[in-house]
């Protein structure tokens, strides 16, 4: 069995670490970003299962990254987690998701309900239907 792989991006240490730590505690393998323009070259080379990004980050900030995600049509169905601990206003959140994320954290969230929304969010994105498909048939 291969491991699920994410990506993280975060331009602080600390926080690369914990999230590092959980998620390959957890079969992931990881892949870190400190950037968004680095974590847009990054998935494009190796598109992984999930992505968390912090929003305040030096180059590209994580608002542009999720913008530029979505536009992407290699990378627009790959789940996208805002984690973040200085954008935390509910405008903030609303602007987030309307970017396009799935979800919108603010920091800390403790470990394994950290851990449940990643997967959970994973599991939703299999489940949903390709954009453009025709919707299921009710019988």
């Amino acid at each position: 069995m291969t491991n699920r792989r994410a990506l993280i991006v975060d331009d602080k240490e600390d926080n690369l670490y914990f999230l590092h730590a959980l998620l390959q505690g957890n079969g992931f393998d990881v892949a870190e970003a400190r950037n968004g323009a680095e974590a847009l070259e990054l998935a494009r080379q190796h598109p992984p299962e999930v992505v968390i990004a912090d929003i305040l980050m030096p180059v590209m900030d994580g608002f542009a990254l999720c913008r530029a995600w979505k536009q992407d049509e290699g990378l627009r169905r790959i789940p996208f987690i805002f984690y973040t601990a200085t954008y935390t206003d509910e405008r903030d959140r609303a602007f987030g998701l309307g970017l396009g994320a799935e979800r919108f954290l603010v920091k800390p969230e403790e470990p394994d309900a950290l851990l449940a929304i990643v997967q959970d969010t994973i599991r939703r994105a299999a489940q949903a239907p390709a954009p453009g498909a025709p919707p299921a048939a009710i019988e």
